[in-house]
């Protein structure tokens, strides 16, 4: 008789315990994942990178998304966010999740588009307006172009840089992602 209750406080101890387990392993994710912009702005990262546009875009689905404006979001295949300014006038920044690896697209009023990397920065863009015709990243003045992503989608940014998580998982975050940004 004491077997039978000694393995039954075993097994349910140990159901337990792995309970435990898996929902700390599920908050860690949330968390980092929610708070992903406020940890990619205070992680040290090599000049060229947007670790914060890269993250509040691959987050899309848990980080908070004001409602402005003339803003639409959509999250089906991707997280794509739309910006328009008039019926034909509007800029659309793209995190496509269907590829390999991380992969973000910009396209511009111009009909220019420009294509970052897993890092957000430049690989190459293309000029719709003649046809396609590649655009070497060297000769783009990315400065410019990365204001001019901020100042359409940086609301977005602003909006979730100052969210402050209860648990601070910053060392876990900078362990995940330092590598890429570096």
């Amino acid at each position: 008789m004491k077997k039978v209750i000694i393995a039954t406080i075993t097994i349910i101890l140990g159901i337990y315990i792995c309970i435990i387990f898996i929902c700390a392993d599920l908050y860690i994710d949330h968390n980092l994942r929610k708070y992903s912009v406020f940890y990619a702005h205070n992680m040290e990262h090599k000049a060229g990178t947007h670790p914060e546009l890269a993250m509040a875009l691959e987050n899309m689905d848990v980080i908070y998304k004001p409602n402005k404006k003339n803003i639409r979001y959509r999250d089906d295949g991707g997280f794509i966010i739309y910006n328009t300014f008039s019926d034909s006038e509007r800029v659309i920044i793209k995190y496509n999740i269907a590829e390999k690896k991380s992969r973000y697209i910009f396209y511009d009023i111009t009909d220019k588009d420009y294509f970052f990397d897993e890092a957000f920065r430049l690989e190459y863009g293309y000029d719709s307006s003649t046809g396609l015709d590649e655009i070497d990243a060297k000769t783009v003045d990315q400065e410019v172009l990365y204001k001019d992503i901020y100042k359409n989608f940086g609301f977005i940014f602003e909006a979730n840089v100052n969210r402050k998580p209860r648990i601070n998982l910053q060392k876990q975050f900078n362990k995940k992602y330092y590598k890429r940004f570096n």
